[in-house]
């Protein structure tokens, strides 16, 4: 191809580039280990937070039945967001904040993007037996408990979950999909695109939310969760994440 068609061509394909596109800022950094002395300790139960090599490592901190949060310094508003994580043992689940708010009393409120890996077959009696009860307690359906990693759920709102849940979605048909394409035992990837009231999400490259809420379009923290609970050896449990990385839409 000549200098000449080559340039015509150019011409051709620029109007034809998404204005949003070139409106993105590049990826960068969300937390590293330079940055996460920065980010704030939240939440009603106390976790440890730490860098290690090329990840941040989340632990409980004795029994609490509350959670914990790192916070960050920044709010936003519209943005794409995306990271690996891993989930050690497999009944711990966590979830990354984002248009979250820290209250007065600490407690951390806003959407929580669900990261969750475990096999629902592996499940013990107590955690069927309280899982059974939270279902009962909300009136939602079983599957919308089992392989949510990529849902959306309401910490500390009135929501419940919001997807699948009160913005919409099939929560068996959403299960059936996180069970296809979660990896228990290994890294999973997340991505989370919030522009306006529309969220989506995808999980190890394949779609899972999308949905509008209104009520939850604001500024606010992103929040990396470590779930409270009554563990027999806390310092067994943790959550690992690795490659943060954000990009603001303007």
């Amino acid at each position: 191809m000549n200098r000449y068609v080559m340039r015509q061509v150019l011409f051709l394909l620029i109007p034809c580039i998404s204005p949003v596109a070139l409106a993105q800022a590049p990826w960068q950094l969300l937390l590293g280990a330079d940055s996460i002395q920065a980010w704030r300790n939240a939440g009603e139960s106390p976790a440890d937070y730490e860098w290690v090599g090329d990840t941040v490592v989340g632990r409980p901190i004795g029994n609490n039945p509350k959670n914990a949060f790192l916070c960050s310094p920044e709010d936003y508003r519209d943005f794409e967001l995306r990271f690996d994580f891993r989930i050690r043992p497999g009944h711990l689940n966590s979830g990354v904040q984002f248009r979250s708010e820290v209250l007065a009393n600490g407690i951390v409120a806003g959407p929580q993007l669900e990261m969750d890996v475990q096999n629902p077959d592996d499940m013990g009696f107590f955690h069927r037996h309280v899982a059974d009860r939270l279902v009962r307690l909300t009136d939602q359906p079983w599957r919308l408990r089992l392989w949510p990693s990529g849902g959306i759920y309401g910490e500390s709102l009135d929501t419940g979950w919001i997807y699948p849940g009160v913005a919409g979605g099939d929560g068996e048909a959403f299960a059936a999909e996180g069970e296809r394409l979660t990896r228990p035992d290994d890294w999973n990837s997340l991505r989370l695109l919030a522009e306006g009231e529309r969220v989506r999400t995808w999980l190890n490259g394949e779609p899972r939310a999308d949905y509008r809420h209104a009520p939850t379009y604001r500024s606010g923290k992103i929040c990396l969760q470590v779930h409270g609970g009554e563990y027999d050896d806390p310092a067994a449990h943790e959550i690992r994440w690795r490659n943060l990385e954000i990009r603001i839409i303007d």
